[in-house]
């Protein structure tokens, strides 16, 4: 043999060896740009609904008044346009907040300012003012009797908000 075919042969061989050892290599980044949380104002809200008395709550659908809370968000930081609040809580089989306390057949009703009711798992949205970085979730509550024939007893339930943040 030749020593030019042998010097063919090599640098075919080191050619075929290089691609067999060759391999593809991805490299994957994750991670996530958010929105910084603004300060929550109203960490606790409680609503006294007084007294109310099982004759006004004898029909179906009967409740009583509305009452107002507000939950407000302050300091939030510039860049944050809107906040989401999710609420939630133990419902009962009206999908009504359940009614905790020893009172039967009374059920708890949330809705925000437009009327809309905001049941276990229901979100608002608010705009973030950019003026004075807050924002505002005005809400009302009132005690409902769905069935009718509301009973005595105490009126207690416990709705959780969870904040999100764009």
């Amino acid at each position: 043999m030749k020593w030019t075919h042998v010097g063919w042969l090599l640098a075919g061989l080191l050619t075929a060896s290089a691609s067999l050892r060759a391999a593809d290599v991805t490299l994957t980044v994750n991670g996530k740009v958010v929105a910084r949380p603004c300060t929550v104002s109203t960490v606790n809200a409680t609503v006294e609904l007084g007294d109310l008395y099982t004759f006004s709550l004898i029909g179906a659908g009967s409740a009583s008044a509305w009452h107002s809370v507000a939950l407000d968000l302050s300091n939030c930081p510039v860049g944050t346009s809107r906040v989401k609040a999710t609420f939630s809580g133990t419902a009962d089989s009206t999908g009504y907040y359940k009614n905790q306390g020893t009172a039967g057949n009374i059920q708890l009703e949330l809705q925000n300012e437009d009327g809309t009711t905001l049941n276990n798992g229901s979100s608002q949205s608010v705009q973030v003012d950019e003026t004075s970085q807050s924002a505002r979730f005005p809400l009302q509550v009132r005690a409902l009797s769905v069935n009718g024939g509301a009973t005595q007893g105490t009126i207690q339930a416990v709705i959780n908000v969870t904040y999100t943040y764009a």
